[in-house]
């Protein structure tokens, strides 16, 4: 019996323990994630284009030298998001990815995904729920958090378009909008 009070002490401590790994990490990963990309130059509401990868990189675990980065940290308080980008025409695949401040994927498209974004570019209308109607030709996307991720890649299958593909790359854009 005397085995009881331990037992459910150290469940309680687990327990604990786990929802406090699920709710506060996610929060302190993005946390981190925004002062590292702020601090290394990025601005809010504005695309920073990453250097193309090289062995030496080592931003993200494990990048991927075929892939080029864009990355726009956002800040909804003073206003919704407009994103948008040129596919690339070549076949090559581009994606723009939205994460949240938990570091939640909550929207993904891609070249791919041509009737959705509307053939040649996409234009992405970001902003909390309950907002202003978004323009014609954008799709809505209701962000949980003010805060949050904005990551565009482009796959360069052929290094020796690396100059074309950046250039196409730059197409990517963020800006606040008014309310």
């Amino acid at each position: 019996m005397r085995w009881l009070l331990p037992l459910a002490a150290a469940l309680l401590a687990g327990i604990l323990g786990f929802w406090m790994t699920l709710d506060r990490v996610p929060d302190f990963i993005m946390a981190r994630a925004m002062d590292r990309i702020l601090a290394g130059g990025a601005a809010l509401n504005a695309v920073t284009h990453a250097p193309p990868v090289t062995e030496a990189s080592r931003g993200v675990v494990r990048p991927s030298p075929d892939i080029l980065y864009s990355i726009c940290p956002f800040d909804l308080s003073t206003g919704p998001l407009l994103v948008q980008a040129q596919w690339p025409q070549d076949g090559s695949y581009a994606s723009i990815s939205l994460y949240d401040a938990r570091t939640n994927n909550i929207f993904t498209l891609s070249d791919r995904d041509r009737a959705a974004s509307q053939g040649r570019s996409a234009a992405i209308w970001l902003d909390r729920p309950g907002s202003v109607a978004e323009p014609d030709g954008a799709i809505p996307v209701r962000s949980p958090s003010d805060t949050g991720l904005v990551l565009y890649r482009r796959i360069v299958e052929d290094p020796s378009r690396l100059a074309e593909a950046d250039a196409g790359r730059r197409s990517f854009l963020c800006e606040i909008q008014p309310r």
